[in-house]
């Protein structure tokens, strides 16, 4: 009987440790590994304890926003800089091969002028002899540093001014065309007196002021006329039948010649 039953009051034994070993992991595990379980938070109640970071406003995340596209616009202008760069390469091809073929058309450009509805309405007979002599013309728009206009008109020998070259030019901005910069007329000593009267004449016609002095208002709605409609398709305004107009016409000339020996 003793030999039976001692291991079985062993192995009891070492069962009841094990079973109280058990209980006390069980007991002492929550203090170890488990976390009080959380409550639902009641509506309108706060949290105790410190509060979570709180979501951006529509600002900040504005903000952030901006923040990561700042390097694609940056990106994006340098490629569209180097596309222009290779566009205007090609145009410019173009665009002298057109000026040589209208440089070899007598008048071309006066009688583009005088075709434009808008454009002839502020000349009177004695622009239209004066641009008679016009050579050709030229308008480049530059991106930078500014966005801005220059035309520049090439003129031969005539009784009027002494230039050459005429250069007018605009920055451009959200209101239009601004006068930045226009070359200084040189007339000639017979049409001065002619000349001065005209520009300060409240009731002069506006294409001799803008060409004079493009200061004057509304010299910015001509200077858009030339580099936004003439330039870019002369052609569309240039009458395909023949007519007197454009290479110098020898009446108004004589008149002037004789009202200023």
């Amino acid at each position: 009987m003793q030999v039976f039953w001692l291991p079985v009051e062993d192995s009891m034994e070492e069962m009841e440790v094990v079973m109280e070993e058990e209980e006390q992991e069980q007991q002492e595990e929550p203090m170890l590994v488990e976390e009080p379980e959380e409550k639902p938070q009641e509506e309108g109640q706060e949290e105790p304890g410190p509060s979570p970071k709180s979501a951006p406003s529509p600002l900040e995340a504005l903000e952030a926003v901006q923040l990561e596209l700042e390097p694609l616009n940056r990106q994006c202008s340098r490629a569209s800089a180097r596309l222009n760069l290779r566009i205007l390469g090609r145009r410019t091809t173009y665009l002298e091969h057109r000026s040589a073929i209208i440089q070899s058309i007598p008048g071309f450009w006066v009688k583009v002028f005088v075709n434009h509805l808008q454009m002839s309405a502020t000349m009177n007979d004695l622009d239209k002899d004066m641009l008679s002599y016009m050579t050709n013309l030229k308008v480049e728009k530059l991106r930078y540093p500014s966005d801005c206009c220059k035309i520049v008109l090439f003129f031969r020998n005539n009784c009027y001014f002494q230039n050459e070259v005429v250069v007018k030019e605009y920055l451009i901005n959200v209101t239009g065309y601004m006068a930045a910069h226009s070359t200084r007329i040189q007339w000639h000593r017979r049409f001065k007196s002619e000349a001065y009267s005209r520009r300060h004449h409240s009731s002069s016609h506006d294409f001799f002021r803008w060409f004079s002095d493009h200061s004057f208002a509304g010299s910015s709605r001509i200077a858009e006329i030339i580099s936004e409609d003439l330039w870019p398709n002369p052609l569309r305004y240039y009458p395909r039948e023949e007519g007197t107009t454009g290479t110098g016409t020898p009446d108004v000339e004589m008149r002037v010649m004789e009202h200023h020996p």
